[in-house]
């Protein structure tokens, strides 16, 4: 459940940053971030590792909006729609998402964006608008036989899906499957503009547009579910009360079509605000139809590894759906919510830590990789695997130690008690457990591209899909709900592993001295960060029972800022003292920002 955002392209030398205004309208900066060449131990390597770091962080900015913004919907979701309405809406949602990324989201940055890049001069801009246009005509026909299938396939899925539950849940699903399917034009439409648009290094528009999903859910559905409460005569206090059953059973089931109609509305508004960047390019869609052409043939024979990877991907996630829905015991739209609700938290890290690493080392691999620069390629890479790790391993810690009062923080109101926290806590802490791996997972990633093999993540993938089988097949059925997150974290961690040593095998020792130098100093200090966290969770209430309490959420916020923020100066004090340079570069980082930001 690693999240996935398209890379636009660059030249060797440059990563992308977002200006400082962010602002729609606002032209994106390129930094430079390596010499196309540059020798073993040259002097300009420290230089180097501060620019990387510069833009991490800059590009960490651009996921927080759309981070944020999604915890909002789930907790929307969470508080109004918890039970069968909210299990409905997510289970529809994963056709819809799995059909997107592989008829086209799959290849924004492995076949979109270098074909489009092509064709990015000034003087071939009339064909880059041939080829867009071709290719924006070619993923509307496809997704629009989608949207034909899934209406006929939607009470088939939701049998498949919620095989032990009631006829009324599978109709419910099976009708928010056919609702959300028209979601797949603007979602397509989307992921087809955003590559053209980081091709030509405009990133402004696609990074910021991905929020209006968010927001179309969470209005359309608070609206819809505020009208069926008038239509039932329901008093706004039990609207959007705590009550359940009876009438708010019925109310939250009908009141969810809207969640399923904002979603619609969400992806198509992510296609609608990335118009003005084409306008901007002069390359808006025309009736244009060529798939002789060869950069749709470049396109479709750059895509095949990548989809041939996704469609095992998607295959595990169906059986990972229907073992939920068939083997694990107890409510599946509980579990299935609880789900939902973990990989939300943990994604929260992955996308402002992972992703914005693997952007940012990118490039100056590919520079690298091409110069036949061997050590410079393994200093960058080790560079992006500190970064990660001394960032993801205490996001680790923190999210297990703080579990129960996060998840109460966040998803405990509304039709959500107490028993849906430790179900929610449950799922975090089995999924948390694989956050250092993921970043060295994209990092890894990023490093076989660069060397221009595509292949080789893919194969891990399927042999990482066993790993994932081990675990799932065996225990669903025992262990339940926490079997199938476990099992996605040996699945994620696996991968890692397994890249891991082949790229060793591939190009030599990768730093691992170097690494483990950093790694058990950063263990140690993420140790003392889980060992106060745990002790203030312990003393506070004992100390103040009526402020320290999860059963408010005055009192769910202070336990959380009580015990996570003194912890976490703690760790960065720590792996300060104990000679971690990455985070002395991190602070001189942000210092100087605020100190040109005042002057």
């Amino acid at each position: 459940m690693t999240p996935t955002t398209p890379m636009r392209a660059v030249s060797a030398s440059e990563a992308l940053v977002l200006g400082d205004a962010a602002l729609p309208g606002e032209g994106a900066s390129v930094v430079p971030l390596a010499e196309p060449t540059q020798a073993p131990g040259g002097g300009q390597s420290g230089g180097q590792n501060r620019r990387i770091v510069s833009a991490a962080a800059l590009i960490m900015l651009g996921q927080l909006l759309s981070s944020v913004l999604g915890m909002a919907r789930i907790e929307t979701i969470n508080i109004l729609f918890y039970g069968a309405a909210s299990g409905a809406f997510i289970y529809a949602l994963r056709p819809i998402q799995q059909l997107s990324d592989l008829l086209v989201g799959g290849s924004v940055s492995g076949a979109l964006i270098p074909t489009f890049v092509d064709y990015s001069a000034p003087e071939k801009r009339a064909e880059l608008r041939r080829v867009y246009s071709t290719v924006a005509t070619l993923v509307t026909l496809l997704l629009a036989l989608a949207v034909v299938a899934l209406f006929f396939l939607a009470p088939w899925l939701a049998t498949l899906y919620q095989g032990h539950e009631s006829l009324a849940d599978q109709r419910l699903t099976a009708s928010f499957i056919r609702i959300t399917a028209f979601g797949l034009f603007g979602l397509g439409l989307y992921a087809v503009g955003s590559a053209l648009l980081y091709a030509l290094k405009d990133v402004v528009y696609p990074a910021f547009a991905t929020f209006i999903q968010h927001v179309g859910v969470i209005a359309i559905g608070v609206v819809a579910l505020f009208v069926a409460g008038t239509q039932l005569g329901l008093p706004v206090s039990v609207i959007f009360g705590h009550q359940v059953g009876g009438q708010v059973d019925a109310l939250q089931t009908t009141g969810a079509i809207g969640l399923a109609i904002g979603f619609v509305i969400g992806a198509a508004g992510e296609a609608v605000l990335i118009l003005p960047g084409l306008r901007r390019a002069g390359v808006n869609w025309r009736p244009t139809f060529n798939v002789r052409h060869p950069a749709v043939r470049q396109i479709v024979r750059l895509y095949i590894p990548i989809a041939l990877g996704l469609i095992f991907s998607l295959g595990q996630q169906q059986a990972e759906l229907i073992l939920n829905g068939l083997v694990v015991p107890g409510d599946s739209n509980r579990n299935l919510t609880a789900l939902q609700s973990a990989t939300t938290l943990v994604q929260f890290p992955t996308g402002l830590v992972a992703a914005a690493l693997s952007f940012a080392v990118l490039p100056p691999l590919t520079a690298a990789a091409n110069a036949g620069d061997t050590a410079g390629f393994k200093r960058t890479l080790a560079l992006g695997f500190r970064l990660g790790l001394l960032l993801m391993t205490p996001a680790m810690v923190g999210l297990i130690a703080l579990r129960i009062p996060v998840t109460a923080l966040l998803f405990q109101h509304g039709a959500c008690h107490i028993s849906c926290t430790y179900l929610n806590a449950l799922a975090l802490q089995n999924y948390a457990y694989q956050l250092p791996f993921l970043a060295l997972d994209q990092l890894l990633i990023a490093a076989f591209y660069a060397r221009k093999n595509t292949i080789t993540p893919v194969v891990v993938g399927v042999v990482a899909i066993g790993l994932w089988a081990l675990v799932a097949v065996p225990f669903a059925s025992t262990i339940g709900m926490p079997a199938l997150a476990f099992a996605n974290t040996s699945l994620n961690s696996g991968h890692a592993i397994i890249l891991f040593v082949l790229l060793t095998l591939a190009i030599g020792n990768l730093g691992l001295g170097e690494l483990w130098s950093g790694l058990w100093r950063i263990a140690l200090a993420s140790a003392a960060m889980g060992a106060v966290i745990w002790g203030l969770l312990y003393a506070l209430p004992l100390w103040a029972p009526h402020i320290f309490t999860l059963d408010s959420l005055r009192g769910q916020a202070a336990t959380v800022l009580a015990a996570g923020i003194p912890a976490s100066l703690l760790y960065f004090a720590l792996v300060s003292l104990l000679g971690v340079q990455e985070i002395r570069m991190l602070g001189g980082i942000i210092r100087a920002r605020l100190g040109r930001r005042r002057g």
